[in-house]
């Protein structure tokens, strides 16, 4: 599972029928770097100045059942995994798994 902001929504004007019930996320994973910078502190589940992701270039679409908007922190997983949820054959490559409330995490030591 990866951490990322999701930054905006996707529309789709026809959609397969697995999709009911959800919506896809467009979703900027997070660097470890920026988890120190989210530490010890209650995120802020608004769309207002959301913490900053990797670049635009590394953006996905995954699908969310959970109802997390813009501005939230969220978990996701990719590949075979993200398919899990489904009862049947599903057309996701990427799955949001939480919303995150809290990050606890303190970077190595440097020497």
């Amino acid at each position: 599972m990866r951490l990322g902001t999701v930054i905006g929504r996707v529309t789709l004007t026809l959609q397969e029928p697995v999709y009911r019930g959800g919506t896809l996320l467009l979703i900027q994973p997070l660097s470890r770097s920026q988890y120190a910078g989210l530490s010890q502190k209650k995120l802020q589940q608004t769309s207002a100045q959301p913490p900053a992701a990797l670049t635009k270039a590394n953006a996905l679409v995954a699908y969310d059942q959970l109802g997390a908007a813009p501005g939230h922190i969220v978990g996701f997983t990719e590949g075979a995994e993200a398919t899990a949820p489904f009862a049947i054959d599903a057309p996701v490559d990427a799955y949001v798994a939480c919303i995150v409330d809290r990050i606890d995490y303190r970077p190595p030591a440097t020497a």
